[in-house]
């Protein structure tokens, strides 16, 4: 699995492609910490959007750790992060894990992005 990371304006789009196994959740998790270390607040995101379009459910392995992953880094990012483009497969998952609803999910990178507005 791959983390890009593009600035688009004030939001910070987070891709990630390819197939999701054990190993993916230490390099993503050092990937994200970069992100909430502390910077110059002018270049800080206003928004979060972590695209999954191209992300592949591979089974369990290591989706748990993905997920735990993601929750650590919603609870320490500057904004609440939104979440696109993600399969059925991942929803179910993560809301299996989401006991605080953690995760806003929408269709596409627009609309997370209209919804980040609200």
């Amino acid at each position: 699995m791959k983390t890009q990371f593009k600035k688009n304006g004030d939001t910070l789009i987070v891709s990630m492609d390819g197939k999701l196994d054990f190993e993916t959740h230490v390099p993503l998790r050092e990937d994200l910490a970069k992100l909430v270390r502390p910077n110059n607040t002018d270049s800080a995101p206003k928004k979060i959007i972590f695209n999954f379009e191209k992300l592949e459910f591979v089974g369990s392995s290591g989706i748990s750790s993905f997920v735990q992953t993601l929750k650590e880094f919603n609870t320490v990012a500057p904004v609440k992060p939104v979440y696109c483009n993600v399969k059925n497969e991942f929803k179910r998952v993560i809301k299996a894990f989401d006991e605080t609803d953690l995760f806003e999910f929408f269709d596409n990178e627009e609309r997370a992005h209209k919804g980040h507005d609200q």
